[in-house]
This record gives structure tokens, C-alpha cells and sequence, in this order.
């Protein structure tokens, strides 16, 4: 059955989870595109840095350079923002089991306040994978490191073995009694005689054995899973140029749509604000939590929500009219959340999990002249 039409687009990655880099360049990358898009800049934000400088004491060249310097700073604040928002799903205690990933909502907001926005877009990131930011993944070496120290084992015991044989013949070397070694000869003599005639007597009674089966017995363990080596540095950028590709290619294609609008729009240039949703427990030091946009931006992820098809759609114009007209995209993996695992009823959430919004405490100011 095919999926319904929604006015959200969407990419999917080939990946079962989207790693904190992974969501990181794809933000600021539709971060990019929007303030292209929404006529903030004269030219694409990497195009822009490209370009020589030429006056540099020009009133439009002191802008571009701003801009660029915040777009940078915003690069590397998001970095580090996806990796702390990780960690923090990581330690999620809202539900019994332990998670492995976590949807990710970040808004980039065009007004001279995130509160009172003139354009609002929305991306989702799906099955953001919960990891602790240093925290080492040492499964792989725990079978290697067993052998090793069953080996050492084995080591330590031969060696008892052999001191204490070595021990037995000095005792015996050394003894100037004779005949206690004489007698300790006789009686292991008589031990082997016995141990001899006893085994022979155990071939005589047991009958022939059965032939071997086939049929592996179920008890077997299975044989182990081959580990999968993590990617190479090449292999992982390699993969963040592909992405890239995709989102751009996705919003060239959703600007085609509607009369060739899309999310291409003429604005004054203005101010560009980044919302991050995230538990309270986060810790960043450039993301300031914002108690009083819950009620618009809640709406607005509603509204979201509906129109990606996450949630069925309600006719409810008081939160439409509060959150506005929304515009998005969504990033996707292999591994697919649905919204019912991320609901949690308010009185099992602990005050720590609780899913507020947090603002980038800088700003991108566009401009027109060049």
C-alpha cells in the first residue's frame, strides 16, 4: 500500500541510524539553503565564501563577512549541539528499555524574534542514534581478551604442575634414606599394574559404540557473527557529500512543485534564528532554553506532524493561526521511528526528559546589497 502524498519532503539515508556528524552537516546545510531560498543572502552561503573579498570596507562587505562568521560558528556549534543531544537520548529514563535512537526536531526561524517569525522551517531528524558522547564500544575485544586470559590460565597451571613434579624428584634425589625410594618405586609399579588391568577389563564390558550422527545436536552453539569494521574517514565523508547531494537535489525538486514556489519566497532580509527541541536535561553552553515558546512552537511541531502524515490531521484553527504556516523537510534512515514510541503520558515523565525548546544564543543577519 503506497504511502499518501504530504506536502513534507523527506530523504532517506542508507543507514540504519543517522549519527550526530551526520545530522549535524545536513542542518547546516538546509540552514544554507534556506537563507538562499528566503532571499536573506544574494548568493548560495558556499558560494559566497568562495568569492574574493575585493573591499573589504564596505558597508555590504562588513555584512558578508558577519554572516559568514556566524554561519561558521553556528557549523561548529551544531557539531558538538547533535552530539550533546545524543547523549542526553542516550540517558533517557522515560522508558523501561534502553534506547538506541531519537527524533530530533530543529527550527530556523526568519523575524526579528523567534516568537514573532515571519517564516518558519522545520526539519526532522528520524532514528538520531542515542550514543554517550567518549564512551568506548568494547564488545569486540571482550572474546580476544577471554582467550587471553584463558591462556594465561592454562600457563599457570602447567607451570604449578611442572614445579611440583620437579618438587617430588629433588625430595626424592635428595633423601638419604634409600629404601623410601625404593618402596615409593614398588608401589607406583603396582599402580600402573592395576590401572592397566582395570581398563582392560572396561573394553571387554562396554559394547560398540553407535555410529556418529549427523544431525548437529541442538545444544550447538551457532557459529559467531562476523564484526563489521566502522567506516574509514574517506568512506565517511564520502557518505556526508552524498547526503548532501540528496537534500539539495530533494529541495530543487520541492521548489518545482506549487507553481514553482516551494520554499523559495522574496523576504526583506532579516534576522535568522535556530530553535533546537531537546529534554531539559541537555547541556550546551551556545543553546538557551525558552520556557515561553512552548506554546507556539509545540503548534507548530503539531502542524508538522499532520502535514508529513505522522499524525492525522485535526481541524483545529486557533493552533494553526498560533503556530503559522509551516515549511520542512524530514531526514530519514533505514530504522524508522513511529510517534507513538516517542509519546510518553506526562505523569511517567520525569522533569529531566521533559521535551522543551532551547535557542541558539546568536543570530544570522541577511542582507541584499553586494
Amino acid at each position: 500500500m503506497l504511502a499518501p502524498p504530504t506536502k513534507i519532503p523527506s530523504i532517506t539515508l542508507d543507514a540504519d541510524l543517522v549519527t550526530d556528524s551526520m545530522a549535524a552537516r545536513l542542518c547546516i546545510s538546509l540552514v544554507g539553503h534556506v537563507l538562499f531560498l528566503k532571499s536573506q543572502v544574494p548568493f548560495p552561503v558556499i558560494q559566497m565564501a568562495r568569492m574574493p573579498g575585493g573591499d573589504t570596507t564596505s558597508r555590504a562587505a562588513k555584512k558578508r563577512q558577519e554572516l559568514l562568521n556566524s554561519f561558521d560558528t553556528l557549523a561548529s556549534h551544531l557539531n558538538t549541539t547533535f552530539t550533546a543531544l545524543s547523549t542526553a537520548f542516550a540517558y533517557h529514563s522515560g522508558t523501561k528499555d534502553p534506547r538506541s535512537s531519537g527524533r530530533a526536531y530543529l527550527a530556523v526561524v526568519l523575524g526579528p524574534t523567534p516568537g514573532s517569525a515571519k517564516c518558519r522551517v522545520m526539519v526532522g531528524v528520524d532514528a538520531l542514534e542515542a550514543k554517550v558522547w567518549g564512551e568506548r564500544d568494547d564488545r569486540l575485544d571482550a572474546p580476544a581478551g577471554r582467550e587471553g586470559e584463558e591462556a594465561e590460565d592454562d600457563d599457570e597451571k602447567s607451570g604449578n604442575e611442572d614445579e611440583s613434579d620437579s618438587d617430588s624428584d629433588s625430595d626424592c634425589d635428595g633423601d638419604t634414606d634409600s629404601s623410601e625410594c625404593v618402596n615409593s618405586d614398588s608401589s607406583d609399579s603396582l599402580c600402573d599394574e592395576e590401572v592397566a588391568s582395570e581398563t582392560e577389563s572396561e573394553e571387554f564390558s562396554q559394547a560398540p559404540s553407535p555410529p556418529p550422527s549427523r544431525t548437529p545436536s541442538p545444544s550447538s552453539s551457532p557459529p559467531p557473527q562476523p564484526h563489521l569494521l566502522p567506516p574509514t574517514y574517506a568512506q565517511e565523508l564520502e557518505a556526508l557529500r552524498t547526503a548532501e547531494r540528496l537534500l539539495s537535489r530533494t529541495l530543487a525538486s520541492a521548489c518545482g512543485e506549487n507553481d514553482g514556489q516551494g520554499m523559495a519566497s522574496e523576504m526583506a532580509p532579516t534576522q535568522t534564528h535556530i530553535v533546537l527541541r531537546a529534554p531539559r536535561k541537555f547541556m550546551h553552553p551556545a543553546w538557551v532554553p525558552k520556557q515561553t515558546l512552548s506554546g507556539a512552537f509545540d503548534a507548530l511541531l503539531n502542524q508538522f506532524l499532520e502535514e508529513s502524515g505522522e499524525r492525522p490531521t485535526r481541524d483545529d484553527i486557533k493552533k494553526r493561526k498560533k503556530g503559522g504556516n509551516v515549511e520542512g523537510v524530514w531526514i530519514r534512515s533505514r530504522q524508522r521511528l513511529t510517534e507513538d514510541s516517542e509519546i510518553i503520558s506526562s505523569e511517567e515523565i520525569p522533569e529531566e526528559d521533559e521535551m522543551i525548546w532551547w535557542t541558539w544564543d546568536g543570530r544570522l543577519v541577511g542582507f541584499a546589497d553586494w
